[in-house]
């Protein structure tokens, strides 16, 4: 796969506009395990009832936007709440494309 090559401008109204990119909020999820289970067993879920996954407890946990996995991590205590340390980011080059400020080498 080829580089991607970062977006360039001097123009100041593409420059807020990348900006105001940076500023959309996006839902991630914590994705513990999954598994397929049948719409019977689902039926009979109450409180009390255990699912067990085949995913081991000391497996890294996903963190997701969209559907799509952006990092790995590990749970982590943050006082009384929990967290996620972030162990590795997935590479996507074709999803992710840097904007930077001033003028290629070449042409805008």
């Amino acid at each position: 796969m080829a580089a991607t090559k970062p977006l360039t401008t001097n123009d100041p109204a593409k420059m807020n506009f990348w900006k105001s990119l940076l500023r959309i909020e996006a839902e991630v999820h914590v994705t513990l395990a999954q598994q397929p289970v049948p719409v019977d067993r689902v039926l009979q879920f109450v409180p009390g009832v255990m699912i067990q996954f085949e995913k081991s407890c000391d497996a890294p946990l996903a963190l997701e936007i969209d559907g799509q996995k952006i990092a790995e991590g590990e749970v982590v205590k943050v006082g009384d709440k929990f967290g996620l340390r972030i162990t590795e980011v997935c590479e996507h080059a074709e999803a992710w494309i840097p904007l930077i400020s001033g003028s290629p080498s070449g042409s805008e």
